[in-house]
């Protein structure tokens, strides 16, 4: 997986309920509102990549459960 892919899966996984919620409790723009069980198939196709997890935090798109 690269990038692009990652980024356009969590896209499609947010749900704007998750985003004001997170947005509520202190997080901040820019995120995408998905919950941290609906990243679980993500993370098992990824596994361990240093690389691609650099290039995500440089997006500065965070998910609540990291903010």
């Amino acid at each position: 997986m690269n990038l692009e892919v990652v980024m356009q899966e969590l896209e499609a996984l947010g749900k704007e309920r998750s985003k004001k919620l997170y947005i509520s409790n202190g997080a901040h723009e820019p995120l995408f509102g998905v919950a941290t069980g609906a990243m679980k198939p993500i993370v098992k196709k990824i596994k361990i990549n240093q690389h691609l997890a650099e290039e995500l935090y440089a997006t500065g798109r965070l998910m609540q459960s990291f903010a």
